[in-house]
């Protein structure tokens, strides 16, 4: 099943991007048949072929994009053409079995459920990030989706994390932290407390709140917020990650301490883990980030396999009808 690229979203779109694809062709990663490629033909076969590939993957043909600072709905409706409108149509119409996009990352989300809808019973979507901790990775969400959900949507964050964190991560039975300013239940907005409620009383492997101190040190291999709080905490971790690459690079001439400190925040390296999983829409859309490079496509391309393959979407309504009774319910 062909993955469709977005190759004009982002801040060094086309030419990263579709050096990025011409690298995972090259590599044998992917044939070329295996992805579907959004944006202008005429550049995307030129650079492609001057790097060497003699066979070019399909392409859907657009020039239109929705910029950054444009608001994701409003630009979907002016520009129905948008690279990453026709990226959702390939997928909805069964021309890509899933999506990869650097793009806008409000007008990803805005197209993805839009045009290919929730999944069955699932209310918001949930940007999904996996993060490097003390005892290996773990799925932090919703890192920028809906910034104010209600205690229904953070419990199905739980369930669709919980069912990523088994898929993707290898973990059996995925302990869910919800992530607060204190451990107690009493602690938080009425949202928090009465989504603590909730899973407390529920058959899932709830673990109870977690303070953002802890969130590194393998108490959970879930971690479930609002989409506010779920991406300051992303990006102030990539923002120190950066930092302290820096500082290492400025300080140490060495490539130990470097390369150290890179492996240990390999999760906050976008160029590492490709992008984000956008869980509950009624398909595969991986977003990275808007910086990304030619070395984020492949982790992005193979995140999205991996997405396809395992079936996650399957899963996240097996547990939802699991737990259907134990949910808030949303006033």
């Amino acid at each position: 099943m062909r993955i469709a690229v977005d190759t004009l979203g982002g801040d060094f779109a086309p030419f990263e991007i579709l050096k990025g694809v011409g690298e995972a062709i090259l590599s044998g990663a992917f044939q070329p048949d295996e992805l579907l490629l959004v944006g202008p033909t005429d550049v995307i076969t030129k650079q492609l072929q001057e790097m060497g590939l003699s066979e070019i993957p399909p392409i859907r043909h657009t020039e239109v994009f929705i910029a950054g600072d444009e608001k994701p709905v409003v630009g979907l409706r002016a520009k129905p053409d948008a690279s990453i409108a026709l990226c959702v149509q390939a997928v909805q119409a069964g021309e890509a079995g899933g999506l990869i996009a650097f793009g806008n990352t409000g007008a990803t989300v805005a197209a993805a459920t839009m045009g290919l809808g929730m999944l069955a019973g699932i209310r918001r979507p949930a940007i999904a990030v996996t993060m490097l901790g003390r005892s290996g990775r773990f799925v932090l969400l919703d890192a920028g989706a809906n910034p104010t959900p209600k205690a229904e949507h953070l419990f199905q964050y739980s369930l669709m994390g919980s069912a990523y964190a088994k898929d993707l991560l290898g973990h059996n039975t995925p302990r869910i932290g919800l992530l607060n300013i204190g451990g107690e239940a009493s602690k938080g907005s009425d949202v928090l407390k009465s989504c603590y409620t909730a899973l407390e009383q529920s058959s899932l492997n709830f673990i109870g709140n977690v303070e953002g101190n802890h969130l590194f040190f393998g108490q959970a291999e879930v971690f479930v917020a609002d989409g506010f709080v779920g991406n300051m905490v992303l990006k102030v971790v990539e923002g120190f990650a950066e930092y302290l690459v820096g500082a290492a690079s400025s300080q140490d001439s060495s490539t130990g301490v470097k390369e150290t400190l890179r492996q240990l925040l390999g999760a906050a390296d976008f160029s590492e883990i490709g992008g984000a999983t956008l869980l509950g829409v009624n398909g595969v859309v991986l977003i990275g980030h808007g910086r990304s490079t030619a070395s984020s496509v492949l982790p992005a391309l193979e995140a999205a396999r991996q997405d396809i393959q395992v079936g996650v979407n399957k899963h996240i309504l097996e547990s939802l009808a699991a737990h259907q009774n134990e949910a808030p319910i949303v006033s």
